[in-house]
């Protein structure tokens, strides 16, 4: 499999203004990574009304509808446009998301430069891969973003028993918590009650094997202690909108 996210790079621009011009709200085709650096940008996003902050990001799918507003304030910001690869793993981010500039993302965006938006040497392939080491570095923050050591102990310990039926009980003996006291916390940490998260996990595994391996459909299943393989199916199918087998097929033409 091809593990680049970013097919092609559409459009880059890394501006500081005094205000920001607003656009009206349309159906975007393509993805678009837009961080903020410092200052204030309103977004309409799907017919909701967004503030993104210094160090907030927005991401947003193809299909999504986005706007701006007008806003009167300085503000720094620095946006990319690209298309995915086909069968890309793509993050699963939400379209806002708060306090996640690292410093190796701030790092990388420092690297980018109009100049690098030609075709000399190989500039469009470098360009390319530090907008995937940029995306998958922003998986990694999303996806760890608690620093609850507890939480984080939870994550790892899930990991480590991915190919293990797995439930709360199961976990919260691992790691020497109380059932109803891990549930509570990780839910108010992350978001996610832990069977959604233990799930996210194994499903997306499931697809990278799927994707990567010459593995039967029912040993993915079975490797990852879904002893059902209807169960596994129609969760799989409820996660990603595709079937296991359909996404199989599409591997292979």
């Amino acid at each position: 499999m091809n593990p680049y996210i970013v097919k092609e790079l559409l459009h880059y621009c890394n501006v500081s203004v005094n205000k920001s011009i607003g656009f009206k709200e349309e159906k975007i085709p393509y993805y678009d990574l837009t961080f903020v650096l410092s200052g204030s940008l309103v977004y309409d996003i799907d017919g909701k009304n967004y503030i993104l902050n210094k160090n907030d990001c927005l991401f947003l799918k193809p299909g999504t509808l986005r706007g701006r507003q007008d806003c009167s304030i300085p503000v720094s910001y620095v946006s990319y446009n690209f298309t995915a690869t086909d069968h890309a793993l793509l993050p699963e981010l939400e379209p806002v998301m708060r306090s996640v500039i690292s410093k190796d993302i701030r790092a990388l965006m420092s690297v980018f430069s109009q100049t690098h938006l030609s075709q000399n040497f190989h500039s469009k392939e470098k360009c390319i891969n530090l907008l995937n080491y940029i995306l998958y570095e922003l998986m990694d923050i999303w996806e760890f973003k608690s620093q609850n050591p507890h939480v984080q102990k939870t994550m790892k310990c899930v990991d480590a028993h991915i190919d293990e039926p797995l439930s709360l009980s199961k976990i919260s003996a691992l790691v020497n918590l109380s059932p109803e006291y891990l549930s509570a916390l990780f839910k108010k940490e992350t978001g996610k009650t832990l069977t959604e998260y233990i799930n996210d996990r194994k499903l997306a595994l499931a697809k990278r094997l799927i994707l990567e391996s010459a593995m039967p459909l029912s040993e993915i299943a079975q490797s990852l202690g879904y002893e059902n393989y209807n169960y596994f199916s129609r969760i799989f199918k409820a996660r990603f909108s595709v079937s296991p087998k359909n996404i199989k097929k599409r591997r292979e033409i």
